[in-house]
């Protein structure tokens, strides 16, 4: 891997970074259910996929246009792999030294979504998370929320994240590489 790589892999891991702590700390500052809200994903995952789209255009313009699809590929992947051991690092300290009761309050907040769904809906939860009535069903709710905290469930959800990112990746290199003519 060559330096202009590693700078820009470096520069925008940690551009992404600061994006997802930065708004993990205003939603638990401002309000805890930003957390568990569906909006906040999506906007927080459509950030984490365009933010490594500039390095790549970056490393393009630092090559005169140029990139391979292994160069396009790596300078869109390496910034998320850095983002996710940030993510992995902060979130462990989020959940099991700053706020050991979120992901508890996050469960509570989750089974209230499901207590608001039309009643064939949340049977359909409920049958699908193994619960026989509400009471199963919150209970299993903050076990979910607190599972994915653990260092295992935060290993997990890192692992499936990167191979997702990588999938991106594979298609954003497929689309943005440019390779050197070889005759000029």
């Amino acid at each position: 891997m060559d330096s202009t790589t590693k700078r820009i892999a470096i520069n925008y891991g940690l551009v992404v970074s600061a994006v997802a702590v930065g708004y993990t700390l205003v939603a638990y500052i401002i309000n805890e259910a930003w957390l568990s809200s569906q909006v906040g994903g999506i906007v927080m995952l459509f950030a984490m996929l365009l933010i490594p789209y500039f390095g790549v255009r970056e490393f393009k313009k630092a090559n005169d246009g140029y990139a391979t699809f292994r160069e396009a590929f790596s300078a869109y992947v390496l910034p998320l792999i850095l983002s996710a051991v940030v993510g992995l690092a902060f979130n462990w300290l989020m959940h099991n030294v700053i706020d050991s009761e979120l992901a508890t309050r996050m469960g509570e907040r989750v089974y209230e979504r499901f207590a608001e769904m039309p009643e064939d809906q949340r049977k359909g939860v409920m049958a699908f998370m193994g619960a026989a009535n509400d009471a199963e069903l919150k209970a299993e709710s903050i076990k979910m929320t607190t599972e994915q905290v653990t260092i295992l469930g935060m290993l997990k959800s890192s692992g499936v994240g990167i191979i997702m990112y990588a999938v991106v990746g594979l298609i954003v290199a497929a689309i943005t590489k440019k390779n050197r003519p070889e005759f000029q």
